[in-house]
């Protein structure tokens, strides 16, 4: 099998560009403290891929592998504390709102469980519309990296279905409190690392680049996993990984 990417930490990003580009991790690390690279990282929000991805190609003097397809993806969401609660895998935008509802059900007062159902159905086709979508075609929705899942503000909202973000569902403020209340106090907020196709490899490559660039890690390009509303088996989860 391909070596599979990955990043939970910069040594995990340096050694994925390593086995990327064929070299060693010192290479890397050496790239990284050049001038033209740290040129690029003064300012990330320019961060141009091809010319990043040309510097990088220059200091290395190497090219990234042809043969990696998937890359480990990082999903932000929360949970019992069991592994059985993912026993269905990672599912799309549409089953998710059902089966994260059914799973919480017994919290939920019998009265308020199908106007929630509701709810969650409006948003997510209102955000699926927004795309360009269908509910059935959207999510899982994915980081490339471990840092921008659990520390970004991005990744630290998405800890609760992205329904509940979303001021589409404050037409029913005292449910989205319940449910708000619900998840903060008795599920666990986790990052689902999983095994997924890269649907664009330059950008990708430009993604750990960019992290390993910047000063806390957090600044990110655009994500590269396209879920299309198609569940990632239980058997593609590579971890669930804790975070506080």
């Amino acid at each position: 099998m391909s070596f599979i990417p990955s990043c939970d930490h910069r040594e995990d990003a340096i050694k994925s560009l390593s086995e990327i580009y064929a070299v060693s991790t010192e290479k890397i690390d050496r790239a990284l403290r050049e001038p033209q690279a740290r040129e690029i990282a003064e300012f990330p929000s320019e961060i141009d891929v091809p010319n990043l991805l040309f510097v990088m190609h220059y200091l290395l003097k190497a090219s990234p592998r042809a043969d990696i397809t998937h890359a480990c993806y990082y999903h932000s969401t929360s949970y019992s504390g069991c592994p059985s609660w993912f026993d269905e895998g990672l599912l799309g935008s549409s089953q998710a709102v059902e089966r994260f509802l059914d799973k919480i059900s017994d919290w939920l007062p019998p009265e308020k469980q199908l106007a929630a159902k509701q709810e969650f159905r409006k948003v997510v086709n209102l955000r699926s519309e927004d795309e360009g979508s269908t509910a059935e075609m959207c999510g899982p929705y994915a980081w490339n990296t471990f840092t921008a899942a659990s520390s970004s503000p991005s990744g630290i909202n998405y800890r609760v279905p992205e329904a509940l973000l979303s001021s589409n569902f404050y037409g029913n403020e005292e449910l989205a409190d319940d449910l708000r209340g619900i998840i903060e106090e008795r599920l666990k907020p986790v990052v689902v690392k999983f095994k997924g196709k890269i649907s664009n490899f330059d950008t990708y490559c430009a993604t750990l680049w960019a992290y390993l660039l910047s000063d806390d890690g957090k600044f990110n390009l655009t994500h590269t996993f396209m879920g299309n509303g198609l569940a990632i088996p239980k058997d593609d989860i590579v971890a669930l990984m804790n975070v506080p």
